[in-house]
């Protein structure tokens, strides 16, 4: 994303570019439209789960806290990620390059942080409900062990995808 708003700002005709035009070009980027086909592919999945959880992983057989407990978890997700999808949506505000980006690096990192944050409680209530009722056994203990590095790996790297995503705007602010 960096080189590519680099380059449109090299090929841009010296006073001939207006400040909306600009935006449009940052609204119109195709990372920020990666971002929203991520977020319309998370929505669609996760409220099939929602739709089929309760019968295909026998929701009937846990306690009402547990299927609470995820439901909530998993359309926090879901609200988050339409919120992020309005937001992206949003042609960026102001008459300056340089505050235009900032405002949205700023709103970026907020959006990555509640990201990972909401992606952790949703795992953990996923834990809490597929695990509930369940008779522990070492295997199963190292099985959990290793379930929860994948899942840490997993966060990691989303982390890694925001902050990267993040750190190439915000270069180009420094240019």
């Amino acid at each position: 994303m960096e080189e590519a708003l680099k380059k449109a700002w090299q090929d841009l005709p010296a006073g001939k570019t207006s400040p909306a035009a600009l935006r449009g070009m940052i609204h119109r980027h195709p990372a920020r439209r990666a971002m929203r086909r991520q977020m319309i592919l998370e929505i669609v999945l996760l409220a099939v789960f929602l739709f089929v959880y309760y019968d295909f992983f026998d929701g009937d057989r846990r306690p009402w806290g547990a299927n609470a407990l995820l439901v909530a978890a998993v359309a926090w997700v879901i609200v988050h990620n339409v919120a992020g999808w309005v937001y992206s949506r949003q042609a960026l505000q102001g008459d300056h390059l340089q505050e235009m980006l900032r405002r949205h690096v700023t709103g970026m990192r907020r959006f990555a942080i509640l990201s990972v944050i909401s992606r952790v409680g949703m795992l953990a209530s996923l834990l809490v409900f597929f695990s509930y009722g369940m008779a522990w056994s070492a295997w199963k203990g190292w099985l959990l062990a290793a379930t929860c590095l994948v899942v840490l790996m997993q966060l990691t790297w989303l982390g890694s995808i925001w902050q990267r995503r993040i750190r190439n705007i915000s270069r180009v602010l420094e240019a």
